[in-house]
C-alpha cells in the first residue's frame, strides 16, 4: 500500500544528540526513517510538497525553523541545527513536537525538503475554522508527517494525539480515503514506555491486512496518555 503519511512519536529521543551520546530509541528512529522514506505522492514519484502537522501552545501556518530549546536542549547540541536554514526563517521558530518532525524529515528526505516543508500546529482549543483550514493546506501536500503527541508532553509522548491534530488526521483519512497500519516497535530503557507505534496511511490495494486500523478505530497507546494517535498518511507518534 503506498503511503502518504506517517505519524511518529513526538519525542525529541528520535533526534541524534538530543539525548547525548545515548541512543536510547535507535530501532524505533530506524522504523520511523524507514517509513518516511517510503512515503509517494499522488503520481507514485517521491513527494515534491512536505506538510507536517504539529501539536503546539497556538495555532499557525507557514514555514519555520526546527529548535529542541523547548525541551531544554541548545541548538548547537543538535547536529545540523546551526546551518542550512534560511536565515530568514531563523527567528520563526517551531514547537517541539513539529521540530522532531522537521528534522526527521531533514534525515529521511534531504533538508531541502524540511526546508520548504508547509508546517500545520495546532493548540488543543483550535477553532473549527483553523481545523478545516489545517485540512484544506496539508490535503494539498504531497506526503505528511505528523507528530503525536501533546506539546507539553513531547518528551515522553509514545503513540497517543493531541485532540486537535487527531481530529485534523481523522479528516484527511476520510477526505483521501486512506486507512491506517500500525507497527509496534519496542523501546528499552528506564522511564520508557515498553513500544513505540509507528503509524502510516495511504490508499489500500486490496483487503485489509493483519495490522491495518480503520480511520475511525483508535490506536491503543503506549502510555499514560489517554488517546492514540491517528496518523495521517504524509508523516506522527
Amino acid at each position: 500500500m503506498p503511503v502518504r503519511a506517517v505519524v511518529l512519536p513526538a519525542t525529541v529521543l528520535l533526534v541524534p544528540g538530543a539525548a547525548g551520546l545515548a541512543p536510547p530509541l535507535e530501532p524505533v528512529r530506524a522504523a520511523v526513517l524507514a517509513e518516511v522514506a517510503r512515503c509517494v505522492g499522488p503520481d507514485g514519484g517521491a513527494p515534491a510538497r512536505w506538510g507536517v502537522l504539529a501539536a503546539a501552545a497556538r495555532d499557525s501556518v507557514g514555514r519555520c525553523r526546527p529548535s529542541l530549546a523547548g525541551a531544554g536542549i541548545a541548538d548547537r547540541w543538535v547536529p545540523g541545527l546551526d546551518d542550512g536554514w534560511p536565515a530568514a526563517r531563523a527567528a520563526v521558530l517551531c514547537g517541539v513536537p513539529a521540530s522532531v518532525a522537521l528534522l526527521v524529515l531533514a534525515e529521511a528526505a534531504g533538508r531541502a525538503a524540511a526546508v520548504e516543508a508547509l508546517v500545520v500546529e495546532l493548540a488543543p482549543t483550535a477553532a473549527e475554522d483553523r481545523l478545516a483550514a489545517a485540512v484544506d493546506a496539508l490535503a494539498d501536500c504531497d506526503a505528511v508527517l505528523v507528530a503525536a503527541g501533546a506539546a507539553h508532553r513531547a518528551v515522553a509522548g509514545p503513540s497517543a494525539g493531541d485532540p486537535a491534530v487527531t481530529e485534523v488526521q481523522e479528516r484527511l483519512a476520510e477526505r483521501s480515503g486512506w486507512v491506517a497500519t500500525r507497527r509496534p516497535v519496542p523501546a528499552a530503557g528506564p522511564h520508557l514506555p515498553g513500544r513505540y507505534d509507528v503509524v502510516t496511511w495511504g490508499t489500500p490495494a486490496g483487503p485489509s491486512g493483519q495490522n491495518r486500523v480503520s480511520a475511525n478505530q483508535s490506536t491503543p497507546a503506549s502510555s499514560s496518555q489517554n488517546r492514540a494517535a491517528r496518523p495521517t498518511r504524509t508523516v506522527g507518534t
